[in-house]
Parts: C-alpha cells; structure tokens; sequence
C-alpha cells in the first residue's frame, strides 16, 4: 500500500489514541502534511526534502534511470509521480517503475493509473463544474486525496471559500498548492478549511520547509473528522386504521 496514501488518510480521519495516549513508537500525525514539489527529473535531491512528508517529481524529461537515483536518493521518503506533458505508453512505464503514488488530471486515461497498490491523487482546478466534483466521491477508481490547484497563488479569502466548499463536497482529503512565504495564520485557516496537504512549490530549502512543519506543529489539535450520516426519513406506517362507519340510524 502507498505510504503516502496512508499518511493521508490518518490525518484526513483524524485517528488518535483514545483519551490522548499513544502507544511507545507510534507516529504522532501532524494536522497537515507537507509535500516538496522539485519540478523536473533532474532536480537534485537535497537536505530541504529530509523532512518532508512526500515528495513529488514531473514527468518531464524523466526516464528510468532518473527516477532510480531519485528514489535512491529520497530513501524512506514517499516518492510521487506527477504526469503532465508527456505521451500515453511513456506515462504507463514510468509508473510501473514503482511510485509510491501518482498525481494526475482528469484527462488521463484509466489503464496509467489502474496499478494496485499506489497511491492516487487526482489533480483537479477550481473552475472543475461542481456536478463533476461531487461525481469523484463516486468513481470505481479509488481516489485517495483531491489536489486544487492554484499555481502556488497567496492565501486569499477566496481561496479559502473555494477550499471549503470542496472539502464540504468531496469524501477525500484536500490537498492544495501553496507557495513558500507561508506563515502559521494562513496555515492555520486553511487547515480549518478542511485542506489536509499542502504541495510546495519548487525552490524550497530546508529553511522553508523547517518553517512550513514549524507553522504546522503549532496548529491546535481539531476533534476527530464525523463521517457524514444518512439522512434518516419519517418512515410512514402501513397499517391504516379503517375509518369508523357512521351510524345510518337517527
């Protein structure tokens, strides 16, 4: 199973310990996780990864011999794949090269990301007609989290709502692009918004990043996610009681 994927899902439920104790060795989950994006292939892995979450890579200009050095390099570190520009068989191999998940849109044919066992993040923009958002809770193909992408654009109030209407529409943790001058307010509403990841952008250094999971650690703990019930109808007897006859008799 994709380690990533798994991450994701413990926060996104908000699993914890009953009456706020873990077990010895247990991984305390963060209320956000942080994603590196390195762009293309030939970014070198660095120290400003060590202490992401997951990382992701393009597929721009990769091949098999870029992606073992990467995955090499990351070590333990969740590796991601993020298709774009590049050609249907190509987009096959590179996944079957062993990604630990794969980011990709709605435009991507099914049999590329039809793999067990990897992680899958579908990448989607906020313009997506609302009808198509909803439709994702219901695709054959397990979704495991929902990327809105923003071009790496500032926190705004209206990125906030759009945040918190798709959260409210969709069953899947959020993720959302951020850019690296983010500060522990910003992260702290978005986080009330429901968005449960944040990638990135590219040029991140182990300063932004220390300072990204620093703004994340002081995030107050929120209560467990509810799973959202069925409504419950008024149910309507089936025995009707027979109407009394009037009396004919005056």
């Amino acid at each position: 199973m994709s380690k990533f994927a798994d991450k994701l899902q413990r926060v996104y439920k908000g699993t914890a310990p009953a009456l706020g104790f873990r077990r010895s060795g247990e991984e305390k989950m963060p209320q956000i996780l942080a994603v590196a994006n390195l762009g293309c292939a030939s970014a070198s892995i660095s120290k400003a990864v060590v202490d992401a979450d997951a990382v992701v890579i393009s597929s721009q200009g990769m091949d098999a011999e870029s992606f073992r050095r990467s995955h090499e390099a990351l070590g333990d570190i969740p590796l991601g794949l993020l298709l774009e520009g590049i050609e249907h068989d190509a987009a096959a191999m590179l996944v079957n090269l062993g990604c630990d998940f794969v980011v990709f849109d709605v435009k991507t044919p099914l049999e590329v990301v039809n793999k067990e066992g990897m992680g899958r993040i579908l990448r989607i923009e906020s313009a997506l007609d609302l009808g198509l958002v909803r439709a994702i809770n219901l695709l054959p193909l397990a979704v495991d989290g929902v990327l809105l992408t923003g071009e790496y654009s500032p926190v705004t109030i209206e990125r906030l709502l759009i945040c918190q209407r798709f959260s409210d529409i969709l069953d899947k943790p959020l993720l959302v692009t951020l850019g690296l001058s983010v500060n522990s307010d910003e992260l702290s509403s978005l986080c009330q918004a429901g968005v449960k990841a944040v990638v990135l952008a590219e040029g991140l250094t182990a300063k932004d990043l220390a300072e990204v999971k620093k703004g994340i650690a002081s995030l107050p703990r929120q209560a467990k996610r509810k799973t959202r019930s069925t409504p419950i109808l008024p149910q309507i007897s089936q025995s009707i009681a027979p109407a009394e006859e009037e009396d004919d008799d005056v």
